[in-house]
Parts: structure tokens; C-alpha cells; sequence
């Protein structure tokens, strides 16, 4: 097929350090414009001599490409899809999908009415292994499932471009809102909609650095769910069933561990797909691009589609309304202290 013409709407890390890098190893999407605030940004990070276009307003995409990526700071995620989807321009927008779901359902109805794909960048979905875990579970490997645990957590690293990820107002949240909507995809993905939430951080009127669920899904399963962006935690999701247990680790490329309930011996590695196991994050957001630019082509479904999302952000929501203090050992009362040993 012939490649899709697609704009990238913010000239960000991510868009620097992966989408770049994968758009230059897929044959089957070309940069036709990058979009930016800072010109000089926009044009450095430009492929020479390919004749893209180089601005400031995401608007001037409209006659030079069919597609975008939209990689803005979280509060733009709604306004400028929903612009370039009424527009005729497919997108493949960013995590997290929106900050509200009234946002997410605007997005979803643009996008239907417009008959353009809306597809968003939950790309752990596109791991081998996160692939493995669910045709695994689907297939009934560990029998009935009995709870999960999941802890995803390291020392905050991005490198920034801007502090929107500092204000709640420009990104939404904190950890739960930026690694957590990952995490919960993936639950969700392989487990099923959730029923209710216990919910704690340590937000105090910022953005939430730790946070902690106690999670209730439909179908019964509950387990934990533990992030941070100040600790380095297990990182790793155990799922335990009546025939044994998975634990896949959260990073790149994780490793998948099953460990049978009858003594026999544990089976360690990582999933691939169609041959190709992913060394590096732009193998994986290639991964997400090439199947963006084949739904952009065939109209089918994306692999993760914007009704899933919208389901991440409503648990995502859910949580904030019902928000609790976590307990730290330095705030703790007088008289509790007094009892401990």
C-alpha cells in the first residue's frame, strides 16, 4: 500500500526518542509535517532533505497529510484530535486519551462521525510477551483466576521538554495518570473491566507521586496495585490461577515466568510476535504505527481502540473521586505512635 502521509503534532521526548525512530523503520507511514511550538525544535529534529513541513499551528497539517500523531501535553490531547479528526485527519493520540471521560466520548463520537480511525498509544499492548499473557489467560491456562498483584515504580527519569507533567492542570495526575494508565490497560486487557476501587496517593493538591488500589473486577477478581515515581518497586504483575501462576515483568521487552501449582518446572522467556521478539521501545511503537497506518488503509478496528481507553480513563476518574491520604510513617498521630513498639 502506499504510505501514509502522517503529521506529528508535538516535538516532545516521546517524539524524539520513539515515534522518530520508528516512523524512520516503517515502510508503511512518511513524515509529511512536524508540529511544534519551537520552531528551532521542530526543525531540528526534521529528516534533511525530505520536504516536510515545519510549524507552529497542528491546523497547517490539513492539506499535506491524512494522519496524525498527536503528542501534545496531556490538557491538549482532547481539543486538538477532536479539531483534526472533524477535520478528516486520522489520529493516533497519545496516552492518556483525554483527562475526563466526557472528553474521551466527544473524541469517540468525532471520530465516528468524521469515519476516521481514532487509535491510542497504549503501546505495552504491542509487547510479544503482554500478547502472550493474554491469548494465555484467554485460553484458560491457569484455570479460574484468583487475584493479581502489580507493582511498576523507579526513580522519575523523563527527560522533560516542558513541566506540564508537574501541573495538574496540564497533565491531569500524577504517577496514576502517566505510568498508571499503562498498567491499567493492561489489567483490564487481560482481565476485565473493573468494579470498584479502593484508591490512596500523596497528593496534596499537586500531582500524586505514589499511589495505591485495592481493585474489584466484574467477574469477581480482586488484587493490588502499587506505583511510584519516587521508589524502584518489583515492577512485575503476578496473576495467580488454580493451576499455577504468571509474573511478567513491566518493563521493555519483559520476560514471562509460569510457574505450575503441581511441582512441575517453572517455564521462563518472552513472547513474540510473528517471529520477532522487540529489543528496543521504537521496535515496539513501530509495532503501533504500522497497525495505525493499516487501519488508516482499511478502515478495521484498532488494536487498541479509543473505547478501550476511555475505559482506562474512567477507572482513572473513579479513583481521583474516591481518593484517600496514603498514611506516612512521619504523619502519623501522637497516640499511634505511643503504641508502637
Amino acid at each position: 500500500m502506499n504510505p501514509v502521509r502522517v503529521a506529528i503534532v508535538g516535538c516532545g521526548a516521546v517524539t524524539e526518542k520513539f515515534y522518530l525512530p520508528a516512523l524512520a523503520r516503517s515502510p508503511l507511514l512518511r513524515i509529511a509535517a512536524l508540529v511544534d511550538v519551537s520552531l528551532a525544535r521542530a526543525e531540528r529534529l526534521a529528516p534533511a532533505g525530505q520536504g516536510i513541513l515545519i510549524t507552529e499551528d497542528y491546523r497547517d497539517v490539513v492539506a499535506s497529510a491524512e494522519a496524525a500523531v498527536v503528542a501534545l501535553p496531556n490538557h491538549l490531547h482532547a481539543p486538538v484530535t477532536m479539531d483534526l479528526l472533524r477535520s478528516g485527519i486520522h489520529v493516533l493520540v497519545e496516552k492518556p486519551m483525554a483527562l475526563r471521560v466526557q472528553d474521551c466520548d466527544a473524541m469517540i463520537s468525532a471520530a465516528k462521525e468524521a469515519h476516521v480511525v481514532l487509535s491510542v498509544g497504549h503501546m505495552r499492548r504491542f509487547y510479544g510477551s503482554c500478547r502472550f499473557v493474554a491469548d494465555g489467560l484467554a485460553a484458560g491456562q491457569l484455570g479460574r483466576i484468583l487475584g493479581f498483584d502489580l507493582r511498576d515504580g523507579g526513580v522519575f527519569s523523563w527527560p522533560l521538554a516542558s513541566d506540564y507533567l508537574l501541573r495538574r492542570d496540564a497533565a491531569g495526575g500524577g504517577v496514576l495518570m502517566d505510568l498508571g494508565v499503562h498498567d491499567l490497560d493492561l489489567l483490564m486487557w487481560w482481565l476485565g473491566d473493573y468494579e470498584s476501587v479502593v484508591y490512596r496517593d500523596d497528593s496534596v493538591g499537586g500531582v500524586e507521586a505514589n499511589c495505591e488500589l485495592e481493585l474489584t473486577l466484574r467477574n469477581g477478581i480482586s488484587g493490588i496495585v502499587e506505583l511510584s515515581q519516587t521508589r524502584t518497586l518489583r515492577n512485575s504483575c503476578i496473576i495467580w490461577g488454580e493451576r499455577g501462576a504468571l509474573e511478567i515483568g513491566t518493563s521493555v521487552n519483559p520476560l514471562v515466568r509460569l510457574t505450575p501449582n503441581q511441582g512441575e518446572t517453572p517455564l521462563t522467556g518472552r513472547g513474540a510476535v510473528a517471529g520477532r521478539v522487540e529489543a528496543t521501545f521504537p521496535d515496539t511503537f513501530a509495532r503501533q504505527l504500522s497497525d495505525f497506518a493499516e487501519c488508516v488503509r482499511s478502515g478495521r478496528r484498532p488494536f487498541v481502540s479509543a473505547e478501550d481507553a476511555r475505559r482506562v480513563i474512567g477507572l482513572v476518574e473513579a479513583c481521583y473521586g474516591v481518593r484517600q491520604p496514603v498514611v506516612q510513617p512521619w504523619a502519623a498521630s501522637p497516640a499511634s505512635r505511643e503504641t508502637q513498639p
